[in-house]
């Protein structure tokens, strides 16, 4: 059975000939804005990124590289390539098995099928998930060019049981679609990743308005600012808490958030990110339905109980991807008035800078073959009969490790 599986085709996730963006040298090293993105190494601090740091956050970790360098081979290949060994290791195993011990060897095919069998009836009943998600993505405004690279980018570089955090592109879609409902001239995007959902907000915005992302890890923040590099985002890197605990003390205010960091602190962040909104703003928080571990549902059921009782907000919850809750703010808000001549004003400047931005994205998009996102990748197809050897032998030797070294076992390798 597990010969016959291995001959079955994988699933492809990545256009191969994605489109890369070009790089120049950062000459500032302030926070990045509007600056073209550098070409980064492993060993550049925050400083020399052009990326900005909370002073109250102390200097930032030097962590192990978590982004192959620009040019590498996809990082699902990758993937598939260190799946394949553990899939060899375990055939071996099963080889040697079934010469010491058949008992044994038969208890382990056993207990093989079933989680086989349990595997492929969530894959058998998330194809019509499958479906509806590839005729939702099909029916929204195609993503932009800059929308592409970054997903490709994190896609192509990120190896891939992290890449998977990565939004999901109805997600964005329908996160664009937001902010030019909302309008922001300051954005807040908590725990922007490789800047998906980031760049998706930056295609909705006006040329004078201003995106700022908050990012823990280095190279996740590296590569969104080789991504976005040359448009109006400040990356800010640190302990996200600490930021926004300056923000509220410097004064400022947002007009629009998005929050996607980690769940079990999404409390704190979604009660600083209140104090941080104006009235009648406008907070997206991910990640509501979907939970990778234990931790993460735990701390958000109790804000599934919070949220709809809340009455600085109004509030609905939307069942795209991994689940987007959708806030506004009415803590604050004046009573109905009239529109002044200043505000008419004003809201007839924004739709006419968002004019001029979007022509401007759709002149530099001619001729640029969109795909990727829009197409494929996780979650719009179910994986191979290859791929569930892959992730359950995957399974089974973190299992073997964690009783190893008497710890339970965290959450399980994304396929």
């Amino acid at each position: 059975m597990l010969t016959l599986l291995l001959t079955l085709p994988a699933p492809a996730y990545v256009l191969p000939n994605a489109p890369r963006p070009a790089y120049a040298t950062v000459q500032s090293l302030q926070p990045l804005r509007r600056a073209a993105a550098p070409q980064l190494t492993s060993l550049q601090t925050a400083e020399e990124l052009g990326v900005g740091v909370d002073a109250g956050a102390g200097p930032a970790e030097e962590l192990e590289q978590r982004v192959f360098p620009a040019g590498c081979p996809s990082c699902e290949t990758d993937w598939l390539s260190r799946s394949k060994l553990s899939e060899a290791d375990e055939m071996e195993r099963l080889r040697a098995l079934k010469q010491s011990n058949l008992t044994e060897f038969v208890a382990d095919i056993w207990e093989y099928a079933q989680r086989m069998n349990d595997t492929q009836r969530q894959e058998i009943a998330l194809t019509p998930d499958t479906m509806l998600r590839n005729f939702v993505i099909q029916s929204s405004t195609p993503p932009s060019p800059l929308m592409e690279t970054v997903y490709n980018n994190t896609m192509q570089r990120v190896p891939y049981e992290q890449a998977c955090y990565i939004c999901g592109p109805e997600q964005a879609m329908l996160l664009r679609t937001l902010v030019g409902l909302a309008r922001p001239r300051q954005a807040l995007d908590i725990g922007s990743f490789t800047g998906y959902a980031s760049s998706a907000v930056l295609e909705a915005l006006p040329e004078q308005a201003e995106l700022t992302c908050l990012e823990v890890e280095k190279d996740f923040t590296r590569l969104a600012v080789e991504s976005m590099g040359g448009r109006n985002v400040n990356f800010l890197l640190g302990p996200a808490i600490k930021t926004l605990e300056r923000f509220e003390e410097e004064g400022r205010t947002f007009d629009f958030i998005t929050l996607d960091a980690d769940k079990p602190m999404h409390g704190e962040y979604y009660n600083a990110s209140l104090r941080l909104l104006r009235p009648g703003g406008v907070l997206v928080m991910f990640g509501m339905l979907l939970f990778p571990t234990v931790e993460d549902q735990e701390a958000m059921e109790k804000l599934h109980e919070v949220l709809p009782n809340d009455t600085r907000i109004s509030t609905a919850q939307l069942p795209v991807g991994c689940g987007m809750q959708v806030m506004v703010k009415l803590e604050g808000m004046p009573l109905a008035e009239p529109l002044s001549d200043a505000e008419k004003a004003a809201r007839k400047r924004w739709q006419l800078e968002s004019e001029l931005a979007a022509l401007d994205r759709y002149i530099d998009g001619i001729g640029v073959p969109l795909g990727g996102a829009g197409s494929v990748g996780p979650g719009t197809e179910a994986l191979s009969s290859r791929g569930l050897v892959a992730m359950q032998a995957a399974r089974r030797q973190a299992e073997q490790a964690a009783a190893a070294e008497g710890m339970p076992l965290a959450a399980p390798p994304l396929p």
